[in-house]
């Protein structure tokens, strides 16, 4: 006797979404905001952080390090245009030996993490750590050296976020006077 397939493209058209929805197969934006404290956050991140210290990348925190900051920018599609939002801040990094994207996105939070957690003292003008608030840093290759994304959903943080990174960026050593 000869088996039949039978198949459901419904069903199967469900499970593929479902699956989609779980990151096996494409994007699933959730509707459910994210609930988590940035202490949540941060207990998240800590394990992560064992081999990574402040001191063991201190020239990743300090202004002399930084190029330039620009404002980052999330864009919303309106209709037939797109609107820009505030996200936070695009910290251009110099190169830095050693360093890669990925490791110095994780230094980023785990710096963070430590700070919110209560284990080291953020400067008052520390672009990657917003007290009260947790977020989302990020940095990429770009040309001979990286930049450093720390975004935020609210355009009101946002500008926060890019106030304290032009700060912290400003007190970078002056050339010398001849």
């Amino acid at each position: 006797m000869q088996s039949k397939r039978v198949t459901f493209p419904i069903l199967s058209g469900l499970a593929w979404s479902v699956g989609a929805g779980l990151g096996v197969g494409g994007c699933f934006l959730s509707p459910v905001p994210d609930t988590r404290t940035p202490v949540d956050h941060a207990h998240e991140v800590e394990p992560r952080c064992r081999a990574f210290s402040d001191a063991a990348t201190a020239q990743l925190f300090s202004p002399d390090a930084v190029d330039r900051v620009e404002a980052a920018y999330s864009y919303v599609a309106t209709g037939s245009d797109r609107r820009a939002n505030l996200r936070g801040a695009a910290i251009h990094v110099r190169p830095l030996p050693g360093m890669s994207p990925e490791s110095m996105t994780r230094s980023l939070e785990c710096h963070q993490a430590s700070i919110t957690l209560g284990g080291a003292q953020a400067s008052a003008d520390d672009p990657y750590v917003l007290p009260g608030r947790w977020l989302d840093l990020d940095v990429s290759s770009e040309g001979d050296g990286f930049v450093a994304y720390a975004r935020i959903d609210s355009i009101a943080d946002a500008r926060l976020v890019l106030d304290r990174a032009r700060r912290f960026a400003a007190h970078s050593a002056a050339p010398a006077a001849k």
